[in-house]
Parts: C-alpha cells; sequence; structure tokens
C-alpha cells in the first residue's frame, strides 16, 4: 500500500473513532435558602474539547427590574476563573425571548419532529431530583408535597417516552413539617454519539432550508443585536 493510501486509511480510522465518541453533558441546578446555583458541562472527543458554564448567583431585584443573573466561565476542572459577567432578565427580555421562539419556529419545518427525533438519540446516564418542602402547616405541606410528586413524575414519564435511559431516576421528595423551607436539587447527565449530533444536525439545517427565508431568519435571531 503507498503511502497515501495509509493516509487515508488513518483519516478513515480517526473520522470513525470521533463518529463512535460520545458528547457528554451535565445539567445541575440546587437551591438552598436564598443561594442558587446551576452549571452546564459538556466534553467531546475522549475529553479533548471540555466546556463549563456556571451561574452562581440569581438574585431577584423586583417586578420591574426581573432577576440579576451573574454568570462565570470557569476552566473544564472548574477551579479557576477565566471571566465572569453580570446581567438581568426583565419582562421585555422575556418578551423578546418568547417572540424568537416563535420566529425559530415558524422559521424550521416541523421543528417538533425534529426536536423528537433528536430525544430519541440521547441517552441519559444519570438523573436525580430531591426537593424539601414545608408550608408551616402539615396538612398544607403534604398537599402540596403530593402535587411536586404528581408534577415530577408527568415530567419525566413525559421525558423518558423519548429519551433512552440507562439508569434509574433518583427522586425524592422530603416533607419538612412545621416549618417554611425550600430547596431543590437537580442533576443530569445525558450523552449522543457525535455522528447522530452531526446526523441531526444536518436534518435541522435540511428543515430551514425547507422554509422560504429560513436561513435569514435564522441569521437574525442568532445575531440580530437584542
Amino acid at each position: 500500500m503507498t503511502w497515501w493510501g495509509w493516509l487515508l486509511l488513518a483519516f478513515i480510522v480517526v473520522l470513525s473513532a470521533a463518529a463512535l465518541s460520545s458528547i457528554q453533558m451535565q445539567v445541575f441546578y440546587s437551591r438552598m435558602k436564598d443561594n442558587d446555583r446551576f452549571y452546564f458541562y459538556i466534553e467531546a472527543l475522549y475529553g479533548l474539547i471540555k466546556y463549563r458554564y456556571e451561574v452562581p448567583l440569581l438574585a431577584f431585584k423586583g417586578l420591574f427590574k426581573g432577576v440579576e443573573v451573574k454568570q462565570e466561565y470557569v476552566n473544564e476542572q472548574g477551579d479557576r476563573l477565566v471571566g465572569e459577567k453580570t446581567s438581568s432578565i426583565d419582562k421585555d427580555k422575556i418578551l423578546e425571548f418568547f417572540r424568537k421562539a416563535k420566529q425559530a419556529t415558524q422559521s424550521t419545518f416541523h421543528i417538533k419532529d425534529w426536536v423528537l427525533d433528536m430525544m430519541t438519540r440521547v441517552t441519559c446516564t444519570k438523573l436525580s431530583w430531591n426537593t424539601r418542602i414545608g408550608l408551616g402547616d402539615a396538612p398544607e405541606t403534604a398537599i402540596v408535597t403530593g402535587v411536586i410528586w404528581s408534577l415530577k413524575s408527568s415530567a419525566l414519564g413525559y421525558l423518558f417516552r423519548h429519551v433512552k435511559r440507562c439508569a434509574t431516576p433518583k427522586i425524592q421528595v422530603l416533607p419538612m413539617y412545621n416549618q417554611i423551607h425550600f430547596s431543590t436539587e437537580f442533576s443530569c447527565i445525558a450523552q449522543i454519539r457525535l455522528g447522530h449530533a452531526i446526523f441531526v444536525g444536518l436534518l435541522f439545517l435540511i428543515r430551514i432550508l425547507k422554509v422560504k427565508g429560513g436561513i435569514k431568519a435564522w441569521q437574525s435571531i442568532l445575531f440580530k443585536a437584542s
């Protein structure tokens, strides 16, 4: 075999290995008293690509000022701050988000079908969701505990009708009788093959191209200043 033949073979092997690798994503959120923490972590190509995005502060400033959000960008180990930004989410930004979401839906051919198809290619490897709730009154606490159980079961039931899972979800709702208390912690780890991610990405582009003016609409959504 000539050198270019070996080079082609090596390229095919590397490409196949990359396509068979997984993109792993982790989402974490917790609220303890007045302290909120949220972070999103993604790892791909056998750990060669890592990204972590963290929001350590969510503070409600009032009905008109909205929610203040402090964002931190840290290294992949999570032990060194590489950048931070503080912004606010108010009524105008929420309305703008829904406007863009509606525009995105109208600019993509049957986007709901695409979302459901993508979900079937995702595997959930770990999910835990623990909540503690107390209203200061035992009967009211018991009722709200049941409601939260029902909401969690419905949400996860819908999710796992489409997403594969290889681990049993760990869910808890613990009533805190005779005290006022609320805390919650949610953690989810999921993965998708890189080859599948590229494939559904191409399908998404095709669905945009099927709609007249779809590309321009998405350019406006992604790059136009708010």
